[in-house]
């Protein structure tokens, strides 16, 4: 059975998510849009009336498929919160080095904009308090603005690196993408947070 075509808005929204993946969020132009998915400008413009708009709607989508492992994940009453908080890593950091221009559009309206009421400001913020929840009910006996300042320091180091990946130099860029250092970082992270606790 042959796959559906996309819509042309469909076709517009998917296009924007790879150019920004491929280029970076502030060298995207509407042009580069309409030639990607084959349509022409006035369709953008019929859509979503304004750059802006296209591009949230694109960050929207992709936020929510970045974090839908995440957020399985922490409300996974089966697992302990070791394995929680290594896989939450573990996928954060994944997604990030496989969709690096895309990461790197969500934290760059976090970090360079201080836009806190993005979507992707909401959406960090709301699986990081999922987690600090998370980690409340496994640490009893911890003050809760401690294991805030935890995980937000680990969390802080983990979304440096995934906005500049390179500048450590911890591996090459090939290697970067590699499952075997994604598991080695949420490992590396996931020790950290208990050593500090």
């Amino acid at each position: 059975m042959a796959e559906k075509e996309p819509s042309t808005q469909e076709a517009i929204l998917l296009a924007t998510i790879d150019c920004i993946n491929e280029n970076g969020i502030e060298h995207l132009t509407t042009r580069m849009i309409a030639e990607k998915a084959g349509a022409n400008i006035a369709s953008i413009n019929y859509y979503f009336r304004t750059k802006e708009v296209l591009v949230n709607q694109a960050l929207e989508i992709t936020i929510k498929h970045m974090l839908e492992d995440v957020n399985e994940t922490i409300d996974n009453k089966n697992l302990e919160f070791r394995n929680i908080l290594k896989d939450v890593i573990y996928y954060m950091i994944s997604g990030a080095s496989i969709n690096m221009g895309i990461t790197a559009a969500h934290l760059y309206r976090l970090v360079i904009e201080k836009d806190y009421d993005s979507i992707s400001a909401k959406s960090f913020l709301t699986a990081f308090n999922s987690l600090l929840e998370r980690a409340v009910v496994n640490f009893p006996n911890h003050d809760k603005d401690q294991l805030r300042k935890i995980l937000a320091s680990i969390f802080s180091s983990m979304m440096f690196m995934m906005l500049s990946p390179f500048f450590f130099q911890l591996k090459e860029e090939k290697e970067l993408s590699e499952e075997s250092f994604h598991q080695e970082m949420a490992e590396h992270y996931t020790k950290l947070f208990y050593a500090m606790i």
